[in-house]
């Protein structure tokens, strides 16, 4: 019985080598997977990016890291008051803004009719003066001087002035613009604006303007918007991905991409819910066998079925499994002689 034993054991143990060999074989085959990707280190692009002045991207980054000290530091730098009143008293004599204080303060403007008169005066002294007019601003200062709209579609049509001025919105956007209000058609030049509206309503205003230019029309405006309204860090997403990050509508996937950075981003667009391994067939299986959470077990796999520990543990096994086997026939041979 106990040389059966052996050599039972011995079988197991080299069939648990060839299944681990087998394992990481499927795991290369399959892959790759966002588990596997190192994380992004929001951190310390943080810091990178308030060492080269950039505090809205340090904060932007802070905040997607969850980094408590490089969000304080990119805020404090970004809050500076003189800088403030002066950034908002330019975009409301100007309307133009180069971030998000500046263009929330011309975006105000646009919101009373001030705004409208001023950029239509401003495209008119243009005009006068021969210089080339921008059929945007024309048409929705055009647009808010005769119309009443609603706060959101208001907010739109503010967003998506301040977006032009910023050089935020592409071309064929901005023919669709221009011939919707053209033509008066007011309802899906509304839907348009609204569109943009719930894209400011979910973002900062400096984000929210750098959004808009990854819609080239009406359908991708409100693919984003569908997009930011869910999304964690909306924009990160659309930099790292583009306008095809809106299809991520798999909101763990996303979350996991964006934990990887572009990296993950963009392995997420090209594999879909396959790129994450914890919900692969054999791993839902080996987490519901042994009872235990997938995401605990993730660790485990990706640990040992790293190549060296792969050929390591299989190549143990497989000597071991050998040995008492073989032990186990020696055994069987030297009772039988006696």
């Amino acid at each position: 019985m106990r040389r059966f034993l052996r050599r039972l054991l011995g079988a197991v143990l080299v069939a648990a080598a060839a299944a681990l060999v087998v394992g990481k074989l499927w795991l290369v085959s399959g892959g790759p997977y966002l588990e596997a990707l190192p994380l992004y280190p929001y951190c310390a692009e943080a810091g990178a990016a308030l060492q080269d002045g950039r505090p809205q991207d340090a904060l932007e980054l802070a905040e997607a890291g969850g980094c408590d000290e490089e969000t304080a530091a990119a805020r404090a730098e970004w809050n500076r008051f003189g800088a403030v009143v002066g950034r908002c008293a330019q975009g409301i004599w100007t309307g133009r803004g180069e971030d998000g204080y500046g263009i929330g303060c011309a975006m105000a403007s646009d919101l009373v009719v001030l705004g409208d008169v001023r950029d239509l005066v401003r495209q008119g002294v243009t005009w006068i003066q021969g210089g080339q007019t921008d059929p945007v601003l024309v048409a929705l200062s055009a647009a808010g001087v005769a119309l009443t709209f609603t706060p959101q579609i208001g907010a739109g049509a503010s967003l998506f002035k301040s977006a032009r001025r910023a050089g935020s919105i592409g071309e064929p956007l901005a023919r669709s613009v221009v011939k919707l209000a053209g033509e008066r058609a007011w309802k899906p030049l509304a839907g348009m604006l609204g569109d943009a509206g719930r894209i400011g309503r979910k973002l900062p205003i400096g984000r929210a303007t750098k959004a808009l230019a990854y819609a080239d029309d009406a359908d991708d405006l409100a693919a984003i918007a569908r997009f930011v309204e869910v999304a964690p860090n909306p924009l990160l997403g659309l930099k790292w991905g583009g306008k095809g990050v809106t299809r991520l509508s798999d909101e763990g996937l996303y979350a996991q991409a964006a934990l990887r950075g572009p990296a993950g981003i963009q392995l997420a667009l090209e594999r879909g819910g396959k790129a994450l391994l914890v919900r692969q067939p054999l791993m839902v299986f080996a987490a519901k066998t042994l009872y235990v959470n997938g995401d605990r077990l993730l660790p485990l796999v990706l640990g040992v079925l790293a190549w060296p520990w792969a050929w390591g543990i299989a190549a143990a096994l497989a000597l071991v499994g050998s040995v008492l086997v073989a032990s186990g026939r020696r055994r069987g041979r030297r009772e039988a002689v006696a």
